[in-house]
């Protein structure tokens, strides 16, 4: 563990924000549980070290999730504004990030190469079906009636000489 670093909690300590909703205790192990079962399906097929995957701090804003060299994963359950469950695909996606950083404890080419693979081997197994963002603006068709116009800057210039267009 990283000197100066709080200690990770364990799950007796995940509770819930009274004022803004969150998860009672059993659906935290229920959800945690489920995470571990599909961490272990994909750490299985990609052939990845061992790992131990657990819920991280209540209070971790600053992050979805973290992965320690000695194989340790820690993974924000809540949204850091409303303290209700984020969407399982949301976790998905960042137990699947920090599971690359098994193999690769960077976000290189390798890193990222693995990390694309090892979602697109789990859309495939039905295990992260992201769903479309929720404030998805509507498709507006425009259909142009008129030319734009021009404002006129890069037009050439008809300058009148001073003797009125007479030349000699």
């Amino acid at each position: 563990m990283a000197r100066g670093s709080a200690p990770q909690l364990p799950m007796s300590f995940a509770r819930p924000r009274k004022k803004k909703g969150g998860l009672v205790i059993d659906d935290y192990r229920e959800l945690v549980e489920r995470l571990r079962a599909d961490a272990a399906r994909v750490a299985e097929h990609f052939e990845l070290p061992r790992f131990e995957l657990d819920a991280d701090r209540p209070d971790a804003r600053d992050r979805y999730g973290v992965c320690f060299e000695d194989g340790r994963i820690r993974v924000r359950l809540i949204h850091v504004r409303t303290g209700r469950a984020l969407r399982y695909s949301a976790l998905i996606d960042t137990v699947v990030h920090e599971l690359a950083h098994l193999r690769h404890m960077n976000h290189g080419p390798r890193w990222e190469a693995l990390y694309e693979q090892m979602l697109a081997w789990c859309r495939k197994e039905e295990i992260y079906a992201p769903q479309p963002r929720r404030s998805t603006p509507a498709v507006v068709s425009v259909t142009p009636t008129a030319q734009p116009t021009q404002l006129g800057l890069f037009e050439t210039c008809n300058v009148v000489p001073k003797d009125g267009g007479k030349t000699q």
